[in-house]
């Protein structure tokens, strides 16, 4: 589902917003996770569960990395923050490598396999042997991938640092990891700089207002200009040949298209935050 489709304006958004402004806050967070879930999953159910397990290891290398701590909880329950004065144990290093390798290792696998069996297939058609020794293999890149992992990722580092608290509840993980506005294009937002927000957020007409304005920003980027751009673009790259200055026009435009592309995005995930909250 793209920001920009009728189908996310129009009724998913929508929707959202509905359900968020009736429940109660304690609700809400749940309610967020779920419909991020349903909004990565919308092309490719098999994206979420594959994001689920993800958000699972490193969840679970967040508890051990507070239970290894041995400070108690607080009057609330919640964990927590490693100060500098908790030793780091080999048992806390060990959790925190598992989340870095596990996320890293994800990213490298869909990014980079398919790219990889091409070159060793081409080095073995070189050397002379059949190119069919090697299988091919086709892995289809889930869309997010880099943002939900580096976010994910930073998570444990947090926590390991002493610069967030660990969390108690997977349904606010699941929500921090998979939070649609900032899941398809960012921006990366690191978790110590949303901690509070997944404990407490203010609702006024002020910020939902500031929403719909960035909101409207950033689509207006993204339709008006961004979009324009890549058709001058796309024209350009294909042409059989090109006097220099179409070049130019070429190269320019596709430079608008990707410039405008991303500040779109982060401006419509910023005003859909705003809507709901946070920020």
């Amino acid at each position: 589902m793209v920001f920009t489709t009728h189908l996310f304006v129009f009724y998913f958004l929508p929707a959202v917003l509905l359900l968020y402004y009736l429940l109660p806050f304690r609700w809400r967070t749940g309610l967020l996770a779920l419909c991020s879930y349903a909004f990565y999953g919308w092309a490719n159910p098999w994206w979420a569960v594959l994001m689920f397990l993800s958000s699972g290891v490193d969840y679970v290398c967040g508890l051990v990395l507070a239970r290894l701590s041995g400070l108690p909880r607080n009057a609330e329950g919640d964990y927590q923050i490693l100060g500098p004065d908790v030793r780091r144990t080999r048992g806390m290093k060990l959790a925190l490598w598992i989340s870095i390798l596990s996320n890293m290792l994800l990213l490298a696998y869909f990014k980079y396999i398919g790219f990889a069996t091409e070159n060793v297939r081409a080095l073995v058609t070189l050397l002379g042997m059949q190119e069919s020794a090697i299988p091919a293999l086709r892995v289809i890149l889930p869309v997010g991938i880099s943002f939900y992992t580096f976010k994910s990722m930073s998570y444990a580092i947090d926590v390991y640092r002493g610069e967030a608290r660990p969390m108690r509840n997977f349904v606010d993980f699941c929500c921090f990891e998979a939070f649609f506005p900032d899941l398809v294009a960012g921006p990366i937002v690191r978790y110590s700089a949303i901690e509070q927000q997944m404990r407490y957020r203010t609702h006024t007409m002020e910020k939902f207002a500031r929403g719909i304005a960035f909101f409207a920003l950033g689509m207006g980027k993204k339709i008006l200009i961004a979009n324009p751009m890549g058709y001058v673009a796309d024209r350009a790259f294909a042409a059989a040949g090109l006097h220099w200055y179409d070049a130019w026009y070429g190269v320019v435009s596709y430079a608008f298209q990707i410039y405008f592309d991303f500040s779109g995005y982060s401006d419509m995930a910023v005003g859909l935050a705003l809507m709901m909250g946070s920020c």
